[in-house]
């Protein structure tokens, strides 16, 4: 196995974790668990540019991540403000 080819399932598993982590912001509304979500979530962020260090490619798999771990963030945070504001 090469180096790039374990790259390739590093960054599709990155990817995988993003997604799911996704579905579970969308379905918790603990606040307790949303919190530690909106922290995991600058975390993912943090690390999609160690997984993917070249940010301006036009590879799918690169941009479907970005936006995912972006939208994680703004998602988590958002929801935790708003629920934690009733």
């Amino acid at each position: 196995m090469t180096v790039n080819q374990s790259r390739t399932k590093l960054q599709i598993g990155f990817a995988i974790l993003v997604g799911g982590l996704l579905l579970v912001s969308l379905m918790i509304t603990a606040k307790w668990v949303l919190a530690g979500l909106a922290f995991i979530s600058l975390l993912v962020l943090n690390g999609q540019f160690i997984v993917f260090p070249v940010t301006w490619t036009s590879d799918w798999l690169n941009r479907a991540s970005l936006i995912g771990a972006l939208v994680l963030v703004v998602l988590t945070l958002i929801k935790f403000l708003v629920l934690s504001s009733l």
